[in-house]
């Protein structure tokens, strides 16, 4: 009996440990057939004075059955000008643990129609494939982000494919903020001709906001369980005193047939 565990023991270590190595040498790649609304790479034009130019900002639009158009815009932005940070939470599972969060900058009213600029960090999947906790830990899916209009990525996930949202406001520094903006679009300049690898806890949706957080302030977001299990990230974020939960609206496709995006 103990032989025949330790055979089996054996052939699982041999399986964990060939899985592994297989795992470590795929690369990412920039060059595959992607699914239509991670196709197109935003990209980050060289600065302007104190703008950051983006180029090909998403801006679909859709219904509950298709999507409707499918634009896009290059434009400038000047961090400075962020008035206001505000981060949505898709729920994805019953118990509230996991959820997909991402984040709109507001920029005033100068900025018209552009106004609110909002950034999702995704998986970049391939036509045939589908998200999956595992596969995001296994370098099954390159990262991308995904600059879009606020209008975008709300109408996406709320009329389109019917999940509610959670809004809040998010209480940081205005000089974070800037700093957190640009650090993103540095590596949104980077991903754009050095891919990288999607991962479920160190670059995630979520954890990729902490450590633009953490770089512009060292520790000020200490590690927690949130930073995998994201659909307890707002908790822990008004814990510290960085989320306004006083602030907070459901956006569900009855408050966009009442009220619009905002």
């Amino acid at each position: 009996m103990r032989k025949k565990f330790g055979l089996v023991l054996g052939f699982v270590l041999v399986g964990i440990i060939g899985t592994a190595i297989l795992v470590s040498l795929r690369s990412p790649s920039l060059d595959r057939d992607w699914d239509d609304d991670v196709r197109v790479l935003a990209g980050v034009d060289a600065r302007d004075g104190g703008s950051i130019g983006l180029t090909d900002v998403r801006d679909w639009r859709y219904t509950r059955d298709s999507v409707v158009s499918r634009s896009y815009f290059d434009a400038r932005y000047d961090s400075d000008d962020i008035t206001d940070v505000w981060m949505y939470e898709q729920q994805l599972d019953d118990l509230g643990l996991i959820a997909h969060t991402f984040v709109v900058f507001d920029f005033g009213e100068s900025y018209g129609t552009r106004r609110y600029l909002g950034l999702s960090v995704e998986t970049r999947r391939e036509s045939d494939e589908e998200y999956s906790l595992v596969g995001g830990a296994l370098r099954s899916f390159e990262v991308t982000h995904i600059w879009a209009t606020e209008e975008d990525l709300v109408t996406r996930r709320v009329e389109y494919l019917d999940y509610p949202l959670r809004r809040y406001r998010l209480d940081i520094p205005h000089e974070y903020r800037a700093r957190i903006f640009e650090e993103f679009v540095r590596e949104t300049g980077q991903l754009a001709t050095t891919p990288r690898w999607y991962n479920t806890v160190f670059n995630n949706c979520t954890s990729s906001l902490i450590r633009y957080v953490n770089q512009s302030d060292p520790g000020a977001i200490p590690v927690h369980y949130s930073y995998v299990f994201t659909g307890r990230v707002d908790e822990y974020l008004a814990e510290l005193g960085y989320l306004d939960s006083t602030s907070a609206v459901t956006i569900d496709r009855a408050y966009l047939a009442e009220r619009g995006v905002r």
